[in-house]
């Protein structure tokens, strides 16, 4: 995983990062320490249309069948200076419960999709399952697809084009985990065990933040 203030790598089992010492704890001065409900497709800063929740509504049910182990999730916000995507992301999956999922697709096997409407930068959070399944790279590529409207404030189609194209990524690691079976099974055994969101008394960390593109910039992230 990857540090989501400094995006430098960090071992799952850390407290905190050995670069900048970011920490869940440091997250929850800024987001809180309250456990949240959020929804499947959470539009905080109600730029969505009806017609455009119903489509992405469509292609989350789509993917949850194709991929019936992941919990697919989307946040728009319209954030401050202060806060950052990934870091939210961060929080997010350490604190938020998806009204409706199941308890078949727990956070750790979360893959959410962020978007930040003042500055039109979106972001992939994934939970610690998830991130075996969506390599870096992999994952940058659904991002700069969507960036022509994510800079045209075309929020729905950006949505509907990195879910789309994340299911063909995951498709594609899917395929090539079935024909290396033994590279899955290293990767699910140095995987933390990590309690559910409703586990107040835990520290655990659940997921990182592994790429995040911006609509306004090339670079990743934002200083």
């Amino acid at each position: 995983m990857k540090c989501p203030h400094c995006s430098r790598p960090v071992d799952h089992e850390a407290e905190s990062c050995y670069s900048c010492g970011y920490s869940l704890s440091r997250a929850e001065t800024v987001f809180g320490r309250n456990y949240v409900q959020m929804n499947r497709l959470h539009d905080a800063a109600h730029c969505l249309r009806k017609p455009e929740l119903d489509d992405i509504e469509d292609i989350l049910d789509q993917m949850e069948m194709r991929f019936p182990q992941l919990l697919f999730c989307a946040y728009l916000g319209a954030l401050n200076q202060r806060v950052r995507l990934n870091e939210l992301g961060f929080w997010l999956l350490n604190h938020a419960e998806v009204r409706g999922a199941d308890f078949a697709r727990p956070n750790e096997n979360a893959v959410m999709v962020l978007i930040d409407v003042n500055t039109k930068q979106a972001g992939v959070s994934l939970g610690y399952f998830s991130e075996i399944l969506l390599p870096e790279d992999e994952g940058y590529r659904c991002l700069q697809a969507a960036r022509p409207f994510l800079v045209n404030a075309a929020y729905g189609q950006a949505l509907a084009t990195m879910f789309r194209k994340l299911g063909r990524s995951l498709s594609r690691r899917a395929r090539y985990l079935k024909k290396n079976p033994a590279e899955l099974e290293r990767a699910l055994r140095s995987r933390p065990s990590v309690p559910s969101v409703g586990d107040r008394d835990s520290g655990t960390d659940s997921g990182s933040l592994n790429v995040i593109a911006g609509g306004a910039s090339p670079l990743p992230g934002r200083a």
